[in-house]
């Protein structure tokens, strides 16, 4: 009978089934519907959102031209060290701080539908 484990953390390490597992795993009574799921120590918690990564170069490259000379006014008028993260990111990502920040500037300037479309994963 396959048996199910985790590491102290909560991290699905997999089914054993003859062999012993990993040494410190945790037997739970299940596997994870998706082995990205958390143990919380009595239930498999949501899988985590999938980080959203957009290269600068994607973009630029989706907005019009008119659309980046509005990005960029926007982007004008917030404090230095933003203007400076956002100019020198290598790539932006859902899970920075900045993010709202992009969402909220694109949502506001050109819509809800369009800033799916530009703010989309690369």
């Amino acid at each position: 009978m396959t048996k199910y484990y985790v590491n102290a953390q909560g991290v699905y390490i997999g089914g054993f089934e003859g062999a012993a597992p990993p040494s410190g795993s945790i037997e739970v009574p299940t596997a994870p519907e998706s082995a990205t799921q958390p143990w919380l120590g009595d239930r498999w918690g949501p899988a985590p959102a999938p980080v959203i990564v957009l290269y600068p170069v994607d973009l630029w490259s989706r907005l019009t031209n008119a659309e980046a000379d509005q990005v960029e006014a926007a982007m004008a008028t917030q404090p230095v060290r933003v203007q400076n993260i956002f100019r020198s990111a290598s790539s932006y990502r859902n899970d920075h701080e900045l993010w709202p920040l992009l969402e909220n500037v694109a949502t506001g300037l050109f819509g809800a539908a369009r800033a799916r479309e530009i703010l989309a994963a690369s």
